[in-house]
């Protein structure tokens, strides 16, 4: 055999082999990528467990033909308690914004490979690389947003309200309810006097600020049933809220709006995260990138949780634009808090 068809022969065998080794690591890679489950899903309780398995985990489990179990949760803290702990064999948990940022510093989650969910590309700029998930790595999908912004009653208060400062007109006296956070009204209080509420400066101005309002107060307001009742009853004409309680009130035929105030308001974000404890991440990125699909996504907000979209995949028309608060005009103004100054300056 001459030298140079030795040459070729050795070349083929050595290209032969190459072309061996790709396809038996290719299937081994493939049978471990596999989309396979049963999938565990935690999410809140009560009507947000039900929006969730009606929109996304029952079209998931028909697409796919995976077994999903869907568990709930009472709060976060106590989400994260049991994280923490190692009593959580989770694949996909819903965590709010704040509570991202704790799981991830003491490494609880799983980074998301953005390959095998492409959709992430489709958020709103303000949801990659947010205060809660800084990176390098990405550990939570940005799903649905919120606000606390001024809630008022239309029968009792002619003029819509355009200003923080509109809580304390006289006209209002014993009319007016506060939240009790006193992080929330801090924050609520900095916007209202120019300050960020990510890097206070004057912390002195922002106490008098909220002492002054006292004397209009009917009271301090600790959670949304309470509010809701308040409301409903029009002991109170306008307070701090939340959208969704608002359209809940405006379903039942309260005269209630909800307002941003010109200063701004104070933005939640729900995640999607994975646990570092899941056993089928493969099948976990792809019930976030199918969650994020285009009418999966808006058949949650627009028929189930009703808060406006992370993803411009969404198109809502303008009275479902309204009604969610998903205009990119309220979404500018909206400040969401940073974890990490928070944790730093909680004291």
């Amino acid at each position: 055999m001459k030298k140079s068809d030795l040459y070729l022969a050795k070349l083929l065998m050595v290209a032969v082999l190459v072309f061996m080794i790709s396809i038996l690591s290719g299937s081994w890679a493939m049978a471990e990528e596999k989309i396979e489950g049963p999938l565990r899903i935690e999410s809140w309780g009560g009507s947000y467990a039900d929006a969730v398995r009606e929109n996304i985990i029952e079209p998931f489990e028909k697409k796919y033909g995976i077994e999903v179990q869907h568990d709930f949760f009472g709060n976060n803290p106590e989400q994260l308690a049991k994280m923490k702990a190692g009593k959580v064999a989770m694949d996909v948990s819903f965590l709010s914004n704040s509570f991202v940022y704790l799981a991830q510093k003491d490494g609880l989650l799983l980074p998301l490979r953005l390959e095998n969910v492409p959709n992430y590309k489709y958020l709103f700029d303000k949801f990659k690389k947010p205060p809660y998930d800084p990176g390098p790595d990405v550990y939570s999908i940005s799903y649905f947003w919120g606000d606390t912004a001024i809630a008022w009653n239309t029968e009792e208060i002619a003029e819509p309200p355009t200003s923080w400062e509109n809580l304390w007109d006289p006209k209002y006296k014993g009319k007016v309810a506060f939240y009790t956070g006193a992080l929330e009204a801090m924050q609520c209080m900095a916007l209202l006097l120019g300050q960020d509420p990510n890097n206070i400066t004057d912390l002195d101005a922002i106490i008098a600020k909220l002492r002054s309002l006292k004397p209009s107060l009917l009271k301090f307001w600790s959670s949304g049933a309470e509010l809701t009742s308040l409301f409903a009853t029009k002991e109170v004409w306008i307070a701090n809220f939340w959208r969704g309680r608002v359209n809940n009130l405006i379903k039942e035929g309260h005269p209630v709006k909800y307002t941003q105030p010109k200063e701004g308001s104070i933005g939640w974000v729900d995640t999607m995260v994975i646990p570092k404890g899941s056993k089928h991440r493969r099948a976990a990125e792809a019930f976030v990138n199918f969650a994020l699909e285009k009418q999966i996504h808006t058949n949650l907000v627009t028929k189930g949780i009703t808060y406006a979209p992370c993803s411009s995949l969404v198109e809502l028309t303008p009275a479902q634009e309204e009604k969610l608060g998903a205009a990119p005009a309220l979404l500018e103004k909206v400040v969401f808090p940073d974890p990490a100054y928070v944790q730093k300056h909680q004291d």
